[in-house]
């Protein structure tokens, strides 16, 4: 990978890292404040704000990195800017109303109950701050401002944490901790705003375009990626709402929080994610499918090891984790978690492939290939939530997050690019498989949950390490090119890295 796509996966590497430290504070709280059905009626109304919100951002998010990031000349960028956040006001002001709207339906609270009118009415005030904070941060993220638009993330998650805290001492219901996002999320808008200025005449928001970019073209380009956000995000939200209609909000919750873990397995896949979509526009601008093939295999080799060490990690301490972290009753979430970590792992490596190939502006094979795991998805947890409550959603789940990866490694090909030319099957597997001894084995033998915990990650951590380096998996060569071009300095790299790899990291800095 090149320094600059490294630097930029640093700088949302560490708002991840900030983030992720926020959301480890608030979802315990949260879920010892609300109890498990609160949790349950919480995540779903985060469902279907996910689902308002995408029909909102109108594919503005991609769409604005990646337009920003070709760099044309004169006032490419203001009238970019210009034509998505006009987009999303309309749109936002059409979500508002129909949520309005929705939330005096005398159906809405036979069906859910009468207290979700409340909630339904602070949804309509998250979804503006929430999509112009989005377009902000796209826009900054298009100049290559990560360093400025991911510590807004952490901004928005410490604020909400902050107020979180407040409300479970204070008490509160679900309608309080929405609120407390409202107006964290509203404060990181203003802040982002207000970085945007510098780089984007917002003179232009308030005038027709009639600058070099067709909206038309934007449009289109929007439209293909607000089609491929609905798709993903059924694969991401449409267990929630079947085990919320068809079995509870008692059993949601206890899915909600398995998936919460699972998920983490994503934290560095999204941000190799988010970087690499504008990071390699200007690849597919220039037909420069050979240097597509060498990031996409790298990140691909690199998101599987990681993934694949969290999620040994993951499954040895499911349990101590679980219930430790939310409270004794979600041992009932043990199984679904174990059944979700394959299709997990299987999502995380797809997810530069994504990335990299929505680079490009004709979606429309994207679009399929994500339709077919989509509705595979869909298919899957109608068949087995009636059936078997949360485990059913866990299989059906798996197995749809699974399909990304091969349908997206098999549309990579299509396109022109190879993203597991340099995937090095055998010395991969084997770091996997040796490493899973003692990550899986250690917990079995520690009779003390707490003591799992404590012990089991620096020596999994470690193990797997150096069997990655012992097998070839990863060559000393890549690690010293990617800590000459990260701003983490040697001094810190010396606390994570083998003593062979701070030598060769400062032997190049030595060399000039």
């Amino acid at each position: 990978m090149s320094p600059n796509v490294i630097q930029r996966f640093s700088a949302v590497f560490g708002s991840k890292v900030g983030v992720l430290a926020a959301t480890l504070i608030t979802t315990p709280i949260i879920t010892r404040l609300l109890g498990s059905s609160g949790y349950g009626d919480y995540s779903f109304l985060l469902s279907t704000l996910q689902w308002l919100l995408v029909f909102v951002y109108g594919g503005a998010f991609k769409g604005i990195r990646k337009y920003i990031a070709e760099d044309r000349s004169g006032d490419w960028a203001d009238h970019v800017f210009a034509f998505y956040f006009r987009l999303v006001f309309v749109l936002a002001a059409i979500a508002v109303a129909g949520i309005a709207l929705l939330s005096r339906s005398p159906r809405l609270t036979a069906i859910l109950g009468p207290e979700f009118t409340r909630y339904f009415a602070v949804l309509a005030l998250i979804i503006p701050v929430r999509a112009f904070f989005r377009v902000a941060r796209s826009a900054l993220m298009g100049f290559g401002l990560e360093s400025y638009s991911e510590p807004l993330q952490v901004v928005d998650r410490v604020l909400f944490a902050s107020f979180v805290v407040g409300v479970s001492v204070v008490g509160g219901d679900i309608a309080a901790v929405l609120t407390s996002r409202v107006i964290s999320t509203g404060v990181a808008a203003v802040l982002a705003f207000a970085l945007v200025s510098r780089r984007i005449d917002l003179s232009t928001l308030l005038r027709r375009s009639t600058g070099p970019v067709s909206g038309k073209r934007l449009a289109i380009y929007g439209g293909s990626t607000m089609a491929l956000s609905f798709l993903l995000l059924s694969l991401y939200h449409v267990d929630i709402i079947l085990l919320r209609l068809l079995v509870g909000s008692t059993q949601t919750g206890y899915y909600r929080s398995a998936l919460v873990i699972a998920e983490f397995l994503w934290f560095i896949p999204t941000a190799i994610q988010i970087t690499l979509i504008h990071s390699t526009s200007q690849l597919w601008v220039d037909e420069r499918y050979d240097r597509l093939t060498s990031v996409s295999t790298r990140a691909v080799r690199y998101t599987l090891l990681c993934t694949a060490l969290l999620a040994l990690g993951v499954a040895g301490l499911a349990e101590p984790v679980l219930t430790l972290y939310f409270g004794p009753e979600f041992d009932a979430a043990v199984t679904p978690l174990l059944l979700l970590l394959p299709g997990a792992v299987g999502f995380a490596i797809a997810r530069p492939v994504f990335a990299i190939s929505q680079g490009q502006e004709n979606l429309r094979l994207l679009i399929g290939v994500t339709a077919v795991a989509a509705l595979l998805n869909a298919v899957l947890n109608l068949l087995l939530v009636p059936r078997f409550g949360p485990s059913g959603a866990a299989i059906a789940t798996s197995i749809g997050y699974g399909s990304m990866f091969g349908l997206h490694v098999w549309n990579a090909r299509r396109l022109g690019y190879d993203p597991l030319e340099d995937i090095r099957t055998g010395p991969v597997a084997g770091t996997i498989l040796l490493a899973a001894i003692p990550i899986l084995g250690l917990p079995q033998l520690l009779a003390s949950e707490s003591l799992s915990l404590v012990v089991v990650p620096p020596i999994g951590a470690a193990t797997f390490a150096a069997l990655a380096l012992t097998t070839g998996a990863v060559s000393v060569g890549e690690i010293r090119r990617v800590a000459s071009a990260s701003p983490v300095p040697t001094a810190r790299l010396a606390v994570l890295c083998p003593d062979r790899i701070v030598e060769a990291v400062g032997s190049i800095e030595r060399d000039g």
